[in-house]
């Protein structure tokens, strides 16, 4: 429940996944896919889990999942259960996977994934993906899907600068309800963490 657009800290360095995060939730369909990628602990997770707050709010059926339960639950439903599967992953109105990286490699997953996301699109349904690296990059993906994931808008995030960084630990700090010096806080986001997660590590 914290991670919603309303807590998320916006920088340079993340602002155009940040915005088209919320054109995502405000015009469905018209960002399609939206893939959204960086490095570990950078914040995808958290816009991912903000646009399925705002989508659910706004009173669509979400379904986020991370790639891995994707394939999980497709393994499962081969003991005749694939029509129920196929059901739940396309019949929301907005589909959230994480780590799509993990299907690298995974030929059955992506193939299910492709068709999942085919119908989606078709009836102009969200859908959004989260990974580490840019679509073209993950070595792993069939051609297919890699061209399906490239036709939306690709947004990367990027280390937070020592500003971004900053304002994130003033903004964790008072969810904490906890009132820390500035110089404390300067100390603290001059470490130059390499992640959002390290750097509330240290806070904490």
């Amino acid at each position: 429940p914290a991670l919603t657009f309303e807590a998320f800290s916006v920088g340079e360095e993340n602002r155009l996944a940040f915005d088209s995060a919320r054109a995502a939730v405000a015009r469905p369909g018209a960002v399609n896919p939206l893939v959204i990628y960086g490095e570990a602990g950078l914040g995808k997770t958290h816009l991912l889990s903000a646009i399925g707050h705002a989508a659910h709010e706004a009173g669509r059926a979400v379904l986020f999942a991370t790639a891995e339960r994707f394939g999980n639950d497709y393994v499962r439903a081969l003991n005749g259960q694939l029509e129920s599967f196929r059901s739940r992953y396309r019949g929301c109105d907005v589909l959230i996977i994480d780590d799509v990286q993990f299907l690298e490699g995974k030929e059955k997953f992506q193939e299910e994934f492709f068709h999942a996301f085919n119908d989606l699109h078709a009836m102009g349904k969200q859908v959004v993906i989260a990974a580490d690296r840019a679509p073209s990059q993950i070595e792993g993906l069939g051609a297919a899907l890699r061209s399906r994931l490239q036709w939306g808008l690709i947004a990367d995030m990027q280390k937070p600068s020592y500003e971004t960084r900053l304002a994130i630990l003033r903004a964790k700090a008072a969810r904490h309800t906890s009132t820390l010096p500035d110089d404390v806080l300067a100390a603290i986001a001059d470490r130059c963490c390499p992640s959002v997660r390290e750097l509330e590590g240290y806070l904490n």
